[in-house]
């Protein structure tokens, strides 16, 4: 599995660790943190705010990436992270916080379109799954530090230098990217057309299915990264990042084992297994207990680890290699999209109240059955229709 592929590959997938590590370290600690600003009631905004200026993002980030290159667009979005590092410590008012979390969202609107568009350019079809798992294990062991590791490290060096840490973790993702080399034929100088924007540069209707089924799956994610240090507490879980430890291990393994499936199954056939271990862990959540807590932790790991790579995968095969920084700008919003719904519904829903955790995650459970129905029936109608 890991054989034949390029030293460029390997130093991607390095950044991408790097990169993921870099803002998911701060994760598990922003709701403690706002609610020291000040700013309990905006939970929901801390994670809504960063994807919603990843989503508006993407068709500046995917236009970008086909026109001026792939690598100008993963620099631009490691060296946001590194700014707003900087910058928290500074902005200790909940407005100033808020608005910096909005513009770190830039960073993933930027750093994973042209990840997922270089790998395009240097991964053969037969093997774009298998490649999209392998640097999607490097995005979930940098999520899983981070998140495992932020309680630990904030209690010894305090928020501040943890900002800090997660800046120089950054600078050095930034750097690895200097090293390689672009793969854009022919990249263009960047100017003021660059910036104009059409309906095709945000809406590529060649990835409208694995969009879709994107859209749906990541809502659950998105209650996750928001609520789950609350409902860890809740159960008596000091770790807050423990949940996305064990969901991100469970991913990793996953991917090892069942990266080639989507690329012998095929996609479709992926995405049904991974979206119904969404539908299970959304149920197993809708029922807070410390032993069904852990098992959910367990299925979601599933269900991202065979669901991502496929729906990735998915929206390449459709790009065929033409404009495929757009294509993945497609995917990519809808993913946003989905993760800021689940962040704001879920908040919503919960209200600070430990027992609406059942209402969360049953309109959830909901929502999966919605994504099966599609997959199920929906593709299958559209394919004999």
């Amino acid at each position: 599995m890991l054989k034949n592929y390029s030293t460029q590959f390997w130093l991607l997938c390095l950044s991408t660790l790097l990169f993921f590590f870099s803002f998911s370290v701060l994760i598990p600690e922003l709701p403690d943190y706002i609610t020291f600003l000040g700013g309990e009631s905006y939970k929901g905004a801390t994670i809504g705010l960063f994807t919603i200026a990843a989503g508006l993002s993407r068709p500046l980030s995917g236009r970008l990436a086909d026109s001026i290159g792939r690598l100008p667009v993963m620099i631009f979005g490691g060296v946001v992270c590194v700014i707003m590092a900087l910058l928290y410590p500074i902005f200790t008012l909940v407005l100033g916080f808020l608005i910096l979390r909005f513009f770190h969202g830039l960073s993933t609107g930027f750093m994973p379109t042209g990840t997922v568009a270089y790998l395009s350019d240097i991964i053969p079809s037969d093997r774009r799954g298998e490649a999209m798992g392998l640097v999607g294990i490097m995005n979930n062991i940098g999520l899983m530090a981070g998140n495992a590791s932020s309680s630990l490290i904030k209690n010894v060096i305090g928020m501040n230098k943890l900002f800090w840490l997660s800046g120089v973790v950054a600078f050095v993702s930034v750097a690895i990217i200097f090293r390689m080399k672009e793969t854009l034929p022919s990249p263009e100088k960047l100017n003021s057309k660059h910036f104009k924007i059409g309906w095709s540069d945000i809406w590529d209707k060649r990835a409208k299915e694995p969009a879709l089924v994107m859209l749906m799956t990541v809502m659950l994610f998105g209650t996750i990264i928001t609520l789950i240090p609350d409902y860890s507490k809740g159960l008596g879980i000091m770790n807050k990042g423990l949940f996305i430890s064990i969901m991100t291990v469970a991913t990793v393994i996953t991917r090892f084992t069942t990266s080639k499936l989507s690329d012998i199954k095929g996609r479709i056939y992926s995405c049904k297994i991974g979206t119904s271990f969404w539908f299970l862990s959304a149920l197993l959540l809708s029922y807070p207990n410390l032993n069904t807590f852990y098992v959910a932790a367990v299925f979601c790991g599933i269900a991202s680890g065979i669901n991502s790579p496929a729906l990735f995968a998915w929206a390449v095969d459709v790009a065929n290699g033409v404009r495929s920084g757009r294509a993945m700008a497609t995917l990519f919003i809808t993913l946003e999209a989905g993760i800021t719904l689940g962040a704001f519904i879920s908040a919503a829903i919960y209200g600070n109240e430990f027992t609406n955790f059942t209402f969360v995650f049953l309109f959830l459970a909901t929502i999966m059955v919605g994504a099966l129905l599609y997959l199920f029936i929906g593709l299958r109608v559209k394919e004999t229709g």
